[in-house]
């Protein structure tokens, strides 16, 4: 609670605070005091009366109307059932110091999260309509900001800020002695009118009989004031102030909806169903992609006819022509051979988003430094790899007619040594990215391929030959700008083409 009090008696200086001290600090600060000073603890002389002191400074300050009451005039001897002296001064608003005929005892609530747990607060004092809105704005912002980062705060966030939203705590005890407190001290100084609408006001908080009975004691006091004369209540929902608040909550189901469907993606998802599978018939022109591995192409709409071709699962195809029966259609393919498949083997759109998701599942486990992916032949000669750039690769060793020999692996900055090449000529294809799949052969993320404009030539040494280890040969993947070797494009379907 923020408060513009002195501290006529010391009570703050009691307790080692400065006036404007919150509850949390006063609770904190008595227990530490209470056990350097209590009698069993400190055999001092003056032990005994610090103690009492400390329980008088702390009596009063944890008490909402009997602090307001030492922060506003420095009495503390007004009970509840006794009626300020004439000339009283109202309790102020503890933020901005202005007299109100409509104070509220209100706290505000905050939640602060740690990872893995959540810490709870309160914003709390006496206020005027101004400063509750602006202190209730305060503390929605220090838990929109602090309090979702942690499992419970999840949880303790959103009920933290609905609390906020319709008016924070209000707690009817306090509420109803405070409004008696400033109606008694406006009916001292002649301001009936003031007086009686604080009456009506500590009538809807009163629920103990003994607040009630004097709830109708000040009714009595203020009987002569029209019933035309009452203020206005300046405590109900609505404003800007309100707006600002609610609709960052609205828009909290539309987020957490939006990020639901994000990470879904149902639009992506395979529909699965019991009953029959129904075919709907291509139409000439449609794009299409093979769903299946190893498709054959045949030269006429019938299962026993001639195969053209095998495709390979995800190939994007173009339907040029309709046939006699719906189980077959005619079809394109990206080489430009036409021939007939199934038509429950076509699923639309193009397959490179099929594929690519595809590739992410079956990505397999991360490839080792210098790992072998493939190898149809062996032999003896050997070849160093260097690959000085930031992307990891594979290197593809493939003959001439551009079938695959073996590949392997080479991480970022890294100098490979690889063994076990037969004889033969060979073009060198690599491609560098990230996330390699194992089971597309391509890189995830940032893939980029290409071919030396060389090809290398391993021929047999007889075993009389000496095996000098300056001729080994080299290549490197990330050659300097000045290397008259430099890498070509090379499009990454034609890389991963034979895997």
């Amino acid at each position: 609670m923020i408060t513009l009090a002195r501290d006529p008696k010391g009570y703050y200086a009691t307790l080692g605070l400065t006036p404007g001290a919150d509850m949390d600090a006063i609770k904190k600060a008595y227990r530490a005091r209470v056990k350097a000073v209590h009698p069993d603890r400190n055999a001092s002389s003056r032990a005994r009366d610090e103690f009492q002191r400390l329980l008088e400074a702390y009596a009063v300050l944890r008490d909402v109307v009997r602090r307001a009451e030492y922060d506003t005039t420095g009495a503390t001897g007004i009970d509840d059932d006794d009626d300020p002296p004439a000339g009283a001064i109202p309790i102020s608003c503890s933020c901005c110091g202005s007299l109100t005929a409509q104070p509220r005892y209100v706290a505000y609530h905050t939640v602060r999260s740690f990872l893995v747990w959540a810490k709870t607060g309160r914003l709390e004092g006496i206020f005027c309509r101004a400063c509750a809105d602006k202190t209730a704005v305060r503390a929605s912002i220090i838990t929109w900001l602090w309090g979702w980062w942690s499992p419970p705060g999840l949880l303790l966030a959103p009920l933290a800020l609905l609390r906020n939203l319709f008016g924070g705590s209000k707690p009817r005890v306090e509420n109803t002695r405070i409004l008696l407190r400033q109606g008694r001290a406006f009916l001292a100084r002649g301001e009936t009118e003031l007086a009686r609408s604080l009456a009506l006001q500590a009538a809807r908080f009163a629920r103990r009989p003994d607040d009630r009975a004097r709830v109708e004691d000040l009714l009595h006091a203020t009987r002569s004031v029209p019933v035309d004369r009452r203020l206005k209540s300046r405590w109900a929902l609505g404003g800007g102030v309100f707006l600002a608040q609610v609709l960052p909550l609205a828009a909290l189901p539309v987020t957490a909806g939006m990020f639901y469907l994000i990470a879904t993606r149902p639009w992506d998802q395979p529909v699965s169903t019991s009953g029959s599978i129904a075919v709907r018939p291509a139409r000439i022109g449609e794009i299409r992609h093979v769903a299946v591995e190893g498709l054959k192409l045949r030269m006429a709409p019938a299962a026993g006819s001639p195969v053209l071709t095998l495709l390979d699962r995800f190939t994007t195809v173009e339907v040029v022509d309709e046939t006699h029966s719906a189980e077959w259609i005619r079809i394109r393919t990206p080489s430009g051979i036409d021939g007939f498949v199934e038509t429950r083997s076509l699923y639309a759109g193009s397959g490179a988003r099929f594929k690519s998701q595809w590739c992410a599942e079956n990505r397999g486990a991360p490839a080792g430094t210098g790992e072998i992916l493939t190898r149809r032949v062996t032999g003896d000669h050997r070849l160093l790899v260097h690959n000085e750039g930031r992307r990891d690769g594979v290197v593809k060793l493939k003959t001439l007619a551009g079938h695959t020999v073996t590949s392997f692996y080479v991480p970022a900055t890294y100098h490979i040594g690889i063994g076990g090449i037969p004889d033969g000529t060979y073009r060198i294809e690599f491609a560098t990215g990230s996330r390699y799949s194992r089971g597309c052969g391509v890189f995830l993320d940032d893939m980029q391929a290409a071919v030396l404009p060389v090809t290398l030539t391993f021929k047999y040494l007889s075993p009389g030959s000496v095996r000098s280890l300056t001729s080994i040969a080299e290549i490197s993947l990330a050659p300097a700008p000045d290397d008259p070797v430099q890498p070509q494009p090379l499009p990454a379907d034609r890389f991963a083409a034979d895997d």
